[in-house]
């Protein structure tokens, strides 16, 4: 789930003035790549036996060393993040010592192993939020997309339990293929625990898919993807607001027909490698979780050289031309991650996402015909 999906309006502001200043005030560290779960989808897991060939995991002492250099750099938000964050050994000694630091904490969870006692740990030491992910509205899902049996009542009762113990969850919904029926269950579920709701009809090929064509993928196809992304906007926004923000969105797309710009390449528009990072299971600095370029050892070089050397890279990185004069630009979700995983290199075309953001459009467009 998007770490700054949910921050406030101060938040965002305070993360803009630390981007302009090369600040790094918000990350997060992939403590683990193993995970209790399989998902078809993921494109971050490694069994042991893989992981092992790559590397070890890092001890809480050595990431809490780099939490100290961190923190004197300017990090101020972390989310914590695997694999699954609850299978790393010293999780709980971790959180402690870095929000004793004053690190304000995010943890991404499946919730699958989120026990009572652990709600009530959470509750105790709180954290910013808690981000949980379904991957079902009931059990089938959840056998068959991530050969976990019993992944559903164990998620549900997990964010139930954080509830109860006062703390703030927001549920991401991943559609792929096996689970794309169960979107307004979704949206259902969220309401019955009052909690709000972060659904993402595009899904990043899988690292065991990413040779496929896409109909042999776990994730939908282009078309797919975007008749439930309308949906979804349909169920969060509600009639209403639905035509508001749909008239905003063509608006904005039709805006930009009748004042096109140049075709030339340009830096990445989001913060990551600006004030945004990701340090890997091996310790290893990035821009973000999904691009593996610049890529520096913070255990080798320390946090402040390593920051430097991956923030001046990141200006280097260019996007296709045709992508950032494109009319559609705005309803577009490609970025230098997605074009390097899609098509090989951040500044190529990425056919995927051009088919589903002509789809949306065009189904947007549809929406209005309806409404007459």
């Amino acid at each position: 789930m998007d770490q700054m999906a949910g921050v406030s309006t101060a938040e965002a502001a305070l993360f803009a003035r630390a981007a302009a200043g090369q600040i790094p005030i918000n990350g997060s560290l992939e403590l683990t790549p193993l995970c209790n779960m399989n998902c078809d989808m993921c494109y971050v897991r490694l069994d042991r036996e893989h992981m092992e060939a790559q590397g070890r995991l890092r001890k809480a002492e050595e990431w809490l060393e780099i939490a100290r250099q961190m923190k004197d750099a300017g990090v101020l938000f972390l989310l914590l993040t695997g694999g699954e964050p609850l299978t790393y050994p010293d999780f709980r000694k971790l959180y402690l010592a870095l929000r004793k630091m004053g690190m304000i904490l995010t943890v991404n969870t499946n919730g699958t192993l989120l026990t009572e006692e652990l709600a009530e740990f959470f509750g105790k030491y709180k954290p910013r939020r808690i981000n949980i992910t379904l991957y079902g509205a009931d059990d089938t899902a959840y056998r068959r997309l991530c050969h976990y049996p019993g992944g559903f009542e164990r998620t549900i009762s997990a964010v139930r339990a954080l509830r109860r113990h006062g703390v703030d969850v927001r549920l991401g919904a991943s559609m792929t293929k096996m689970n794309s029926a169960d979107l307004s269950a979704f949206f259902k579920i969220a309401r019955e625990l009052g909690v709000p709701l972060n659904v993402d009809t595009y899904m990043l090929p899988a690292v065991r898919e990413r040779e496929k064509a896409f109909c042999g993928e776990t994730r939908l196809s282009p078309k797919e993807a975007a008749a439930l992304r309308v949906m979804a906007m349909r169920e969060e926004e509600g009639p209403e607001n639905f035509e508001i923000v749909r008239s905003r969105i063509l608006a904005e797309v039709d805006r930009a027909r009748a004042n096109p710009v140049p075709a030339k390449p340009r830096p990445m528009g989001c913060l990551a490698g600006k004030c945004s990072f990701t340090i890997n299971w091996q310790g290893n600095i990035r821009p973000c979780v999904i691009l593996s370029t610049p890529s520096v050892s913070v255990f080798e070089h320390g946090f402040e050289k390593a920051w430097r050397s991956m923030s001046e890279s990141i200006g280097r990185v260019l996007l296709n031309g045709t992508c950032t004069a494109c009319p559609l630009r705005s309803l577009c979700h490609t970025c230098a991650a997605s074009a390097e995983l899609e098509a090989g290199a951040a500044d190529q075309i990425p056919e995927y996402m051009c088919q589903y953001t002509h789809e949306t459009e065009r189904l947007l467009r549809e929406e209005g015909k309806h409404d007459r």
